[in-house]
């Protein structure tokens, strides 16, 4: 398997789970914004061919837990189908961004993959616990997880109906439209109906609501973006492609400004005004706010630039007035 090191930790987890093992997991360059380097993929694929082992999967990512990367989707692809390899496309957090007609560009290539995963309960706002896999082929899907006739299951292919029906003959049965019981597309057997939610939420706000919300959280990540920029004691690590903004509080004299960071997001989150997560980009800690929220408001990236500046401020007072060029959080106590 082949993705970058920007790759969600669930996906060495995935690995190890098939009994390919962590080490199975081949880590692949990227370039300064974050994104898959095709040209590092087409190394690192010819020189597992060479070694005569099997390439199986390549993870790429619509958008990134960290900063909201978009890999090169298309040039990907390219190799994928060259070499016979399974896409995957990570799109947990930012597949939802396609709804922003200015960013839908970045995701060309999508439609290519062998399978899509979201996660509805990120930017579309539904509960947690709610996933959805999308995959181009539902048969193979089919092919991997039906167990064969249960009686006592409605829709299974068991008694008289088997001599007619088969797991890929579109057997319909009295409880499910779709005519193919959902537990022989993966592992679960009984499980809540998450996709009831879904609709619910599009029958409520509707793909134009969620686009203009989305619209919103990405002029937001922008926005502060330029707020960061303008301010000398501000920097911006990464530039946003979607609703995440990477940044920090930066000060001359300071030697030690990942440590400094890590004080100030503490005094954020026990403040409890705004509360960013925080990310590492080139080595750097970053304060990492990921607009999602749909009652986040404009008030509140305004809010989030003059508590940071205000508290990386009262920090590095404290600091040089006890004639250090770092931060001990504690000793403010």
């Amino acid at each position: 398997m082949f993705a970058t090191a920007a790759s969600h930790r669930t996906i060495h987890r995935a690995a190890a789970v098939l009994g390919l093992g962590r080490e199975a997991v081949i880590t692949v360059d990227c370039d300064a914004q974050g994104r898959m380097c095709p040209r590092a993929l087409a190394r690192q694929i010819e020189g597992v061919v060479s070694a005569g082992l099997v390439p199986v999967a390549v993870v790429a990512n619509a958008g990134t837990t960290a900063t909201g990367a978009i890999d090169p989707l298309a040039e990907i692809a390219v190799l994928t189908s060259r070499f016979n390899i399974w896409l995957h496309v990570d799109g947990a957090y930012g597949l939802p961004g396609i709804l922003d007609e200015r960013v839908r560009p970045r995701y060309a290539g999508i439609e290519q993959a062998d399978s899509v995963v979201v996660d509805p309960h990120k930017w579309l706002g539904a509960p947690v616990g709610i996933g959805a896999t999308l995959v181009k082929d539902r048969g193979l899907l089919q092919r991997a997880f039906t167990q064969g006739a249960a009686d006592y299951l409605e829709g299974s292919f068991c008694g008289a109906d088997a001599e007619q029906a088969s797991p890929s003959s579109g057997f319909v049965h009295s409880l499910d439209a779709l005519g193919i019981p959902y537990s022989d597309f993966g592992v679960e057997l009984s499980a809540p109906p998450r996709g009831v939610v879904v609709w619910a939420l599009l029958r409520e706000i509707g793909a134009q609501g969620l686009a203009q919300r989305i619209r919103r959280h990405n002029d937001m990540a922008r926005s502060l973006a330029e707020r960061v920029q303008a301010h000398p004691r501000l920097q911006l690590l990464q530039a946003p492609t979607l609703s995440i903004c990477c940044f920090r509080y930066q000060v001359a004299g300071c030697t030690d400004l990942n440590r400094l960071n890590r004080q100030l997001h503490r005094r954020l989150i026990q403040d409890g005004r705004s509360l960013p997560s925080t990310a590492v980009v080139g080595g750097k800690l970053a304060l990492r706010p990921c607009f999602i929220g749909a009652r986040t408001d404009w008030a509140q990236v305004d809010d989030l630039v003059q508590d940071v500046i205000r508290i990386g401020d009262e920090l590095w007072a404290h600091s040089n007035s006890r004639g250090t060029s770092t931060v001990d959080f504690n000793s403010r106590r």
